[in-house]
């Protein structure tokens, strides 16, 4: 075989790879970081029957689809628990959504983004929020924290200075990969494919009619066979409270590297010192008996009371650091009727609670973005 027509040979690869990739830049553009798309179809009271969620690698949520961000238009992001990632909802009827249609309603063009994770508490947020800080670039931090650090705490429990600060970030792509994606159409197309299998995976699990409906039947059912308990107060010196504000001065560092505003405030939740008995099945906390993170954990389950006084405790404590660090503070708790009108369960909102929550944050949030607009 002569070289010329080797060379020819070798060539049509390169001229059929080169073609390929036109075509997709030009008619099938890929984004750099696809979302997976999982839809739901649930019939449960207060939230819409048929929900599609749609979340990265880092499981965060988006109004509107991250890339580079647009000119003239402000990011906030969310940080929170299960009642920020808003599993039975679409982005636009999250708390989180809401807010950025009644913030675009004032005429503010914002984005925003939401990661939350149940039972993971503030300081176990810090690593995933230092990585979408970094990669998404908001202009606001809003943390919405307090539930899962109180009930996600054992009764055993032991305080570990710098807790926080040993936590590792989300694996990131190499180097080279991201290179690579970032000019490849088809590097993108390949991760695309792989994703879209993991997320048939996930759709054909939790995608199921009725998943969720009987998952939370089931969840309410077993703790409600469980006698409510009058925990004691927390010993002064085995006080989680510490591991509390350890992450809210983490993210505060975080926010300040990134020249970006955080607004501290407390988590809505169901449970008060006066639950009646017809919101009982909806109360679902329970705190580890000893600081074991398995599944097996013995668990037992609070008074309302409990979880209320706890709360207001940890309120109290983020509302001095968030004075002494001039930041905003909002104790949203007890800011939304305990009203099943407007709680799914312990701190998952129903739609009317999620825009509830948003108007009572409105007030507090547009200012702080009006100033960025400047």
């Amino acid at each position: 075989m002569s070289s010329k027509l080797l060379s020819r040979l070798l060539l049509i690869p390169v001229i059929l790879f080169l073609g390929l990739e036109l075509i997709l830049w030009i008619f099938i553009r890929i984004p750099l970081e696809p979302l997976k798309q999982i839809n739901l179809s649930n019939d449960l009271p207060g939230l819409k029957p048929d929900v599609r969620l749609e979340f990265d690698k880092n499981l965060t949520r988006y109004l509107y689809a991250p890339g580079s961000k647009p000119a003239g238009r402000l990011r906030i992001l969310c940080l929170g628990g299960s009642g920020t990632f808003g599993l039975l909802q679409s982005a636009s009827d999250t708390w989180w959504g809401q807010l950025g249609r009644q913030l675009e309603a004032k005429g503010i063009p914002v984005e925003v983004a939401a990661w939350g994770q149940d039972r993971t508490g503030i300081v176990a947020s810090t690593p995933v929020a230092a990585a979408i800080m970094e990669d998404w670039k908001p202009d606001v931090v809003i943390g919405n924290f307090g539930f899962d650090d109180v009930v996600g705490q054992p009764i055993e429990y032991e305080y570990l200075p710098g807790k926080g600060r040993n936590l590792a970030e989300p694996s990131r792509p190499a180097g080279w990969k991201q290179a690579i994606l970032r000019v490849s159409q088809i590097a993108r197309f390949f991760r695309w494919s792989t994703r879209r299998t993991e997320a048939s995976q996930i759709q054909n699990n939790i995608g199921r009619s009725n998943y969720w409906k009987d998952t939370f039947t089931k969840m309410k059912k077993q703790v409600n066979e469980m006698t409510a308990q009058q925990l004691p107060p927390r010993d002064p010196a085995k006080d989680p409270l510490q591991e509390y504000l350890d992450g809210w001065k983490i993210l505060q560092e975080l926010c300040s590297r990134h020249g970006t505003t955080l607004i501290m405030t407390g988590e809505a939740s169901l449970h008060g010192a006066e639950a009646s008995f017809s919101l009982e099945e909806n109360l679902l906390a329970l705190v580890p008996l000893k600081n074991d993170t398995s599944q097996q954990a013995r668990v037992v389950r609070p008074e309302p009371a409990w979880v209320e006084l706890e709360m207001t405790r940890y309120a109290a404590a983020a509302s001095d650091l968030a004075a002494s660090s001039k930041l905003p503070w909002v104790n949203l708790n007890g800011m939304v009727p305990r009203e099943t009108k407007y709680f799914f369960s312990d701190v998952i909102l129903t739609d009317a609670g999620a825009t509830r929550l948003a108007q009572e944050l409105l007030p507090t949030v547009e200012p702080v973005l009006q100033a960025q607009k400047k």
